[in-house]
């Protein structure tokens, strides 16, 4: 059974791959990305049959709260209390949630980049339409000709309450403050990437690739933000980001660190979501597969999405967690120990407890 690919999703890759009618047609050679062995942990299901449930966060640090539609038909942003769900809103397309300090929900809607936020009274209004602001703020490290292009797709909550944005078409992260107010908090760099990687490839040795930042994660002293790549979609090519939580205008180029940006891991493939536990300080990786996005597209032809790849990165040491028990990654949260998931984005969803 072959599953087709939803429009946001594609939007996903359009945004950072105008060869992608070629990318599609090419085999991965197996093992192509490397990953430490995988730990004794396990997954267990805390909720299922959710629509694409891509956006997780956490109320305490530990209750999960899902948002649904990402890529599917829309749903209720759910609350897992045990395993049952509280509806916090109705149906809606929201591609990730975060929620704030004071009890607010941060919403970001798949396919209209619009951002909402509901009060902890349960009253949803309007705050920012992240495309227009992109309209105008142009991506200099476009390779697609459409310098304008936006899809916000990652979210988390500064400390005083501002939502954060990672756009994976504008290349960039942007800061919106309750009232609406929009800042560019920093731009990423292309990067120039092997294709060494790719069978019978007869094009460049390495192409000039886009960063395509997906996630952010929030601590009290530090944003964090993970990068998907681009085109040609080389397994370990991903970095993670660290920036102050004041940064604005800041830019982030692997080659050319400073005290704004920096990169913190590397190594990396194909970043879906982050999460900073704040008491473990561990860091978690949610990537899409193994071998990246090349092998996750087959799926779509093939039936069979390839097992996702959940890492626990934590004093110079990774360990894959759940290995071979996720497929088809969401988000991933984490917090006093605590690791929750969500699977299935293009089949069946799911919300998953990690055991380490």
């Amino acid at each position: 059974m072959t599953h087709a690919r939803p429009r946001a999703w594609r939007r996903l890759l359009v945004a950072v791959a105008s060869l992608l009618s070629i990318t599609l047609a090419v085999d991965v050679p197996a093992g192509a990305a490397r990953h430490p062995a995988p730990s004794r942990s396990r997954a267990t299901v805390v909720l299922d049959g959710l629509s694409s449930p891509r956006g997780l966060t956490a109320a305490l640090g530990i209750v999960p709260i899902v948002g649904q539609g990402a890529f599917g038909p829309p749903g209720p942003v759910v609350m897992a209390v045990g395993r049952h769900s509280v509806d916090l809103t109705g149906p809606r397309s929201v591609v990730d949630v975060a929620l704030a300090g004071d009890g607010s929900l941060w919403m970001l809607e798949s396919n209209t980049g619009q951002l909402y936020r509901r009060t902890i009274f349960g009253r949803i209004s309007h705050v920012a339409d992240l495309p227009a602001y992109q309209a105008v703020d142009i991506d200099p490290d476009d390779n697609e000709g459409v310098p304008e292009e936006s899809n916000p797709y990652g979210l988390a909550a500064l400390p005083n309450g501002d939502a954060l944005v990672a756009d994976a078409a504008g290349n960039d992260v942007l800061r919106v403050s309750r009232t609406g107010r929009i800042r560019t908090v920093a731009r990423f760099n292309r990067e120039m990437v092997a294709t060494d990687h790719i069978p019978g490839w007869g094009g460049p040795p390495a192409l000039p690739t886009e960063a395509v930042p997906t996630s952010i994660a929030v601590t009290r002293s530090a944003i964090y933000v993970g990068e998907l790549k681009g085109f040609p979609f080389r397994p370990g090519s991903s970095h993670v980001y660290k920036l102050p939580l004041d940064a604005i205008d800041a830019t982030c180029d692997p080659n050319a660190q400073t005290r704004d940006c920096r990169v913190v891991e590397s190594g990396l493939t194909a970043i879906t979501d982050i999460a900073v536990d704040p008491w473990t300080g561990a860091l978690y990786v949610y990537e899409l597969a193994a071998d990246g996005v090349l092998a996750f597209e087959a799926g779509f032809e093939t039936g069979a999405f390839p097992p996702a790849v959940l890492l626990e990165l934590k004093g110079g040491q990774r360990r894959e967690l759940a290995a071979g028990q996720l497929s088809e990654p969401g988000g991933v949260t984490a917090s006093l120990g605590v690791i929750h998931v969500t699977d299935g984005v293009f089949t069946s969803g799911r919300l998953l407890r990690i055991h380490r």
